[in-house]
C-alpha cells in the first residue's frame, strides 16, 4: 500500500505541473470591436439541430445577433422528431436574411447523425471560413467578430473554442471539470504537439478554413464517428502539426445536459468509442482513476481506522494533490467550486460511465437521440489507443 500510496503521489505531482503550465500557456478570446466590411471574411456558421426544441431558438437567436458585417447562419434540421422543425421555420420568416434552413436528407449507412448534418451545411455554405456550433451553444453579441479576430491575428487556419459550460446538476458538476483536468492535466503542450493522438476539438464550436476543411475531407472523413470532433481535431493536428484551443468563456456559453441522467447517458455515448473500443485502454482508464483519485483518501481513512500513520500522511498527501489538480482548471475556467473535494466521487462515476459505455458497446445499444449505433467491425486509426 505504502508503495502505491508513493506512486500515486509521484504521478499526481506530476500532472499538477503539467496542469499548471498547460493552463499558463491557454490563450483567452475576449470580446472585439467593430471590424470593417473589408476586413471581414465571410463566415458560414453551420449549426447541426435533432430533436432540439428547448435550446436551439436562443442559439439561433444570439447567432443572428452577431455583429459581424458578412456572415450567414445554416441550420440542417436532422430529422428532428419534436418541435425543432416549427421553431425552425418561424425563425427562418423572422430572420430571412440570414438564416437558411436545410431539411436533412435520410441518415446514410455508415455515418453519425451529427457528422452527417454538419457536412450536408458545408456543402451549402459560402463562406471563405466555416463555423461550426451546436445547438446548446450561446453567443454574444461580439463573438464571431472576436474569434475571427483572433485566428487572424495568430495566424491560425484552426481553432477550438472553449465555451462557458453551465453546470446545473450535480453529475454535471463532478463529470465536466474532470474533462479538464484529462486535458490539460497530463500531456506537456510541447509534447502534444508532436503526437497528434493527444489533440482533440471541441465539437461545441470550432472555427475553421473552407480551404482546410476541405483539404482534410470535411466531416466525411469522420462520418462513422461518435466522437467525431475529437478525431477531426487529430486529423487537424496531423495536418498542421497541432489543433489549437482557446477559452472562450467570455464569449460562449453551453448547456450540455439537462439532467444527470442525461449527462450520465450522454458521456456513456461517448466515453468507450473515445478509446477506440480497446478494452486495454478502458482497464488502463479504470485503474489510473482508482489508483490516483480513489486510493488515496480510502487509505487515509483507513490508517485512522487502522492506526497506520504511514497511510495516513501518504493518502492525505495523495488526496491534496488530487484536489489540487482538480482546482486548477476550476480557477482558470471558473467553474463551480463547491465539488473539488469530491474528486473520488468523480472518478467512481467516471468508471460507471466508461463501464456502462463498453456495456453499450458490447451489446450494440449505443445510441442517441433516438438513433443506435454499433462499433465499427475494426478500431478505426487516428484514435486513443493508436500511434
Amino acid at each position: 500500500m505504502v508503495l502505491l500510496l508513493a506512486l500515486s503521489i509521484v504521478f499526481l505531482a506530476g500532472f499538477n505541473l503539467v496542469c499548471w503550465y498547460n493552463l499558463r500557456q491557454l490563450r483567452r478570446i475576449v470580446p472585439a470591436g467593430g471590424i470593417s466590411g473589408e476586413a471581414a471574411p465571410m463566415v458560414s456558421i453551420v449549426v447541426p439541430a435533432r430533436n432540439e426544441e428547448a435550446r436551439i431558438e436562443a442559439c439561433l437567436r444570439s447567432l443572428c445577433r452577431q455583429q459581424y458585417p458578412r456572415y450567414e447562419i445554416i441550420v440542417v434540421d436532422d430529422e428532428s422528431e419534436d418541435r425543432t422543425p416549427d421553431i425552425l421555420q418561424r425563425l427562418q420568416q423572422e430572420y430571412p436574411d440570414r438564416l437558411r434552413l436545410i431539411r436533412g436528407a435520410p441518415l446514410p449507412a455508415g455515418w453519425v447523425g451529427k457528422s452527417w448534418a454538419c457536412f450536408q451545411g458545408a456543402q451549402h455554405a459560402r463562406g471563405e471560413w466555416l463555423l461550426f456550433a451546436d445547438a446548446d451553444t450561446r453567443f454574444a453579441p461580439t463573438a464571431l467578430a472576436a474569434i475571427v479576430q483572433y485566428c487572424r491575428h495568430q495566424g491560425l487556419g484552426f481553432l477550438s473554442v472553449l465555451p462557458a459550460e453551465e453546470m446545473l446538476t450535480r453529475a454535471e458538476r463532478l463529470i465536466i471539470p474532470t474533462l479538464y483536468v484529462f486535458y490539460f492535466g497530463y500531456v506537456p503542450e510541447p509534447l502534444r504537439r508532436k503526437l497528434p493522438s493527444f489533440h482533440a476539438a471541441s465539437g461545441q464550436c470550432f472555427l475553421i478554413e473552407r480551404r482546410l476543411y476541405d483539404e482534410l475531407g470535411g466531416h466525411a472523413a469522420v462520418a462513422g464517428e461518435l466522437v467525431e470532433d475529437i478525431v477531426f481535431g487529430r486529423l487537424v493536428a496531423r495536418h498542421l502539426g497541432h489543433a489549437p484551443v482557446a477559452d472562450g468563456s467570455t464569449v460562449i456559453s453551453c448547456r450540455m445536459y439537462e439532467s444527470s441522467a442525461d449527462a450520465f447517458r450522454g458521456f456513456s455515448k461517448n466515453t468507450y468509442p473515445a478509446m477506440n473500443y480497446r478494452w486495454w485502454v478502458l482497464l488502463g482508464f479504470i485503474g489510473h482513476l482508482l489508483l490516483l483519485f480513489v486510493v488515496p483518501p480510502c487509505a487515509a481513512l483507513g490508517g485512522l481506522a487502522a492506526g497506520i500513520p504511514e497511510w495516513v500522511l501518504l493518502g492525505a498527501a495523495g488526496y491534496g494533490l488530487g484536489v489540487l489538480l482538480r482546482a486548477q482548471p476550476t480557477w482558470a475556467f471558473r467553474l463551480p467550486r463547491g465539488q473539488i473535494w469530491l474528486f473520488p466521487l468523480a472518478a467512481l462515476l467516471l468508471i460507471g460511465i466508461a463501464l456502462n459505455s463498453a456495456s453499450w458497446s458490447v451489446r450494440g445499444k449505443l445510441q442517441w437521440k433516438g438513433r443506435f449505433y454499433r462499433p465499427p467491425a475494426e478500431p478505426l486509426p487516428g484514435r486513443l489507443g493508436e500511434p
